[in-house]
C-alpha cells in the first residue's frame, strides 16, 4: 500500500528547502556582483588600449577630459576622442547623451549608487584631471589646462588614469579632503564628490584604470562620506590615506594616487 507524505514531513523538506535558500541566495548574489565589477574591469583596461593609441597619434599626450567644442553646446569629453579607437559611437557633445548607454563606457553596476540615475550612464568612468587637464566650459578660462604628456608621468603603476564616478561629471582630481573641497570652485566640489560617491560601488570598492594601462580594484574608505542632507551633492567625504589617495606624498605606499606632487 502507497503512501503519501504526512503533513509534518512536508513542512519538514519546506523548512529544509527554506534554509538551502537562504544559505545559496546570498552566495549567487555575491557571485553575480562579481561578475558585474570583472565586466566593469574589462571596461577599464580597453579603455586604457583606446588611450594609449590616442596618445600615440597625439605626440604622446594625453586627451583632454574634456573641451568646449564652440558652437556645439556642453563639452566634448575624453570618451569621444577616444572613441574612434572602440568605435561605440560615442555623441561629439555631452549634451547629445541623453540616456544611452555606450560600449565600454558604462559600468554594469552603475545604477547602483547615489546620484547615479540622474545623468547619463556614458559619464559612469572619470578621467583624471590631474594629468588628462581639462577646458570645462562650465569653468572659468583660467582653470583651463592642459594634458600632460606621458613621459611626464613617473610612477605609472601608482597613478589613476581613470576612475569610476556617479554620473554628472567625466572627470575628477580625486580629491577627497573636506577642508581643501570647501575652498574650490562649485564645478571642482562637484566632480570631486562625483568620484567619491562611486568609489565605494563594488562591494565597499571601485575599479581604476592606471597610467601603465593595468585595471585594479581597490577598497574605499568604510564609511565612505557623511551624508549632511537630501542633495546629489550633501555628503562629507571621508580622507582615504591607505589604498587610493589624492595625493602620492600623502603615502608614497598607497596603492594608487591621482597626483603624483
Amino acid at each position: 500500500m502507497k503512501r503519501g507524505f504526512t503533513l509534518i514531513e512536508l513542512l519538514v523538506v519546506i523548512a529544509i528547502i527554506a534554509i538551502l535558500a537562504a544559505i545559496l541566495f546570498p552566495v549567487f548574489a555575491q557571485a553575480r556582483a562579481k561578475a558585474r565589477q570583472t565586466a566593469c574591469l574589462s571596461n577599464l583596461k580597453q579603455a586604457g588600449l583606446a588611450i594609449s593609441a590616442y596618445a600615440q597619434d597625439y605626440d604622446e599626450t594625453y586627451p583632454p577630459s574634456n573641451y568646449s567644442a564652440a558652437p556645439l553646446s556642453g563639452n566634448t569629453s575624453w570618451q569621444f576622442m577616444v572613441d574612434p579607437y572602440v568605435k561605440s559611437g560615442f555623441p561629439v557633445s555631452n549634451a547629445q547623451l541623453g540616456q544611452s548607454v555606450r560600449s565600454i563606457f558604462v559600468c554594469p553596476d552603475y545604477a547602483t549608487g547615489r546620484g547615479a540615475t540622474f545623468n547619463s550612464p556614458s559619464r559612469s568612468y572619470v578621467g583624471n584631471r590631474m594629468i588628462m587637464g581639462g577646458y570645462d566650459r562650465n569653468l572659468p578660462p583660467e582653470y583651463w589646462e592642459a594634458p600632460s604628456s606621458l613621459a611626464k608621468v613617473q610612477n605609472v603603476a601608482q597613478v589613476v588614469m581613470v576612475a569610476e564616478g556617479g554620473g554628472a561629471c567625466v572627470w575628477t582630481q580625486g580629491l577627497d579632503d573636506p577642508a581643501l573641497l570647501g575652498a574650490q570652485h562649485a564645478t571642482f566640489q562637484a566632480c570631486n564628490k562625483n568620484y567619491v560617491m562611486a568609489r565605494d560601488r563594488h562591494s565597499k570598492g571601485s575599479d581604476y584604470l592606471l597610467a601603465d594601462g593595468h585595471a585594479k580594484y581597490f577598497r574605499a574608505p568604510d564609511p565612505n562620506y557623511q551624508e549632511t542632507g537630501s542633495g546629489v551633492y550633501d555628503i562629507t567625504p571621508v580622507v582615504s590615506g591607505g589604498s587610493v589617495v589624492f595625493a602620492r606624498s600623502q603615502n608614497p605606499s598607497a596603492g594608487a594616487c591621482f597626483s603624483e606632487n
